[in-house]
């Protein structure tokens, strides 16, 4: 992805986790090999479900039984592609399993189903949107994202909701969606967009053994707090611009292994470990000060990936048509 262009939520997190992972990941392109169950599973449950509220939008009187329905073969649709040729044996990734989502699915649906679509009408599924950064002659790349659903609720406004997959809530999950750039990114682009202040919902799906629940956070905000997150996501942008012409310089004056780059710098500590989980790239950063070498033949274990959420979403697109 050009990041003089445009950048993401995902790009952004992982830039503020560790900008020597951002290099990694995003700029040198380098992607652990194979899947993970934790992301596969995320996006069939999540395609499901997309794909369930399309229809919502045109029909608001299923029975649960039919939205349970279509969004299992939704669900299945994608998990022929990405999650069956690797993981034929169910009972070893259980409950991250196409058996254990159709029991969720109808859990969900016998909660929501009424809610989400009797007392307030869709608006949007899986709506794109752009901010334009570029303020006072410095040029910025676009903020760009996709919000999974946004619900119109009368006089009083507009409601987004975005899905996730969690294996349990912390006690500072709610604070960590609160100070997301997600949540303020979404929130900005509804008050762009749509001229209001929204609320911003996830409705988080606990996958869990032995119970299916599905756990709310709300988040409002003030028109403040939007400015607030402006001022920084442009200061972030052009630190990031910055880092990448520092780089250009890294890749003449860096040519031995050992040699330190003055861009994108290490976040030692919390960063290395964060969710109780070590960085994927954690041996790459121990074993050289120079990783640039790696830009052109990937390291053992990994392979060259690049991110683009546009390309992503057109290839995904493409491959399911083909299905």
């Amino acid at each position: 992805m050009n990041f003089y262009e445009k950048i993401d939520y995902s790009a952004l997190s992982t830039y503020l986790t560790c900008p020597r992972r951002f290099l990694f990941q995003y700029v040198m392109n380098l992607k652990p090999a194979g899947q993970s169950i934790h992301l596969v599973f995320g996006s069939c449950w999540h395609y499901g479900l997309e794909s369930t509220y399309n229809i919502l939008i045109k029909d608001s009187s299923p029975s649960v039984l039919d939205a349970t329905e279509t969004s299992i073969k939704a669900f299945h649709k994608l998990w022929k592609l990405d999650g069956e040729p690797f993981w034929k044996n169910e009972d070893a990734i259980f409950p991250k399993s196409p058996g254990h989502a159709a029991n969720m699915y109808k859990g969900y649906w016998d909660r929501f189903l009424v809610s989400d679509v009797k007392n307030r009408s869709i608006l949007a599924v899986e709506a794109p949107f752009s901010i334009d950064l570029s303020v006072k002659g410095l040029k910025l790349p676009n903020y760009i994202g996709r919000i999974d659903l946004i619900f119109s609720s009368g006089e009083n406004g507009i409601d987004i909701l975005d899905h996730k997959t969690a294996k349990a809530i912390y006690s500072t999950t709610p604070q960590t969606f609160e100070m997301s750039f997600q949540s303020d990114g979404y929130l900005t682009a509804g008050r762009i967009f749509y001229d209001k202040i929204p609320t911003i919902t996830y409705r988080i799906a606990l996958c869990q053994k032995s119970k299916i629940d599905f756990v709310p956070i709300t988040i409002n905000k003030r028109s403040a707090a939007i400015e607030h997150f402006l001022s920084d996501l442009c200061h972030y942008a052009d630190e990031i611009q910055q880092n990448l012409n520092l780089l250009e310089e890294d890749k003449i004056n860096c040519r031995e292994r050992s040699d330190v780059l003055q861009s994108f710098h290490r976040n030692p500590g919390y960063a290395c470990t964060t969710f109780s989980s070590v960085c994927p790239y954690y041996d790459l950063c121990r074993l050289r000060n120079n990783p640039l070498h790696w830009m052109e033949k990937a390291p053992q274990g990994f392979i060259h990936s690049e991110w683009d959420p546009e390309l992503h979403e057109a290839k995904t697109k493409q491959r399911l048509s083909e299905v």
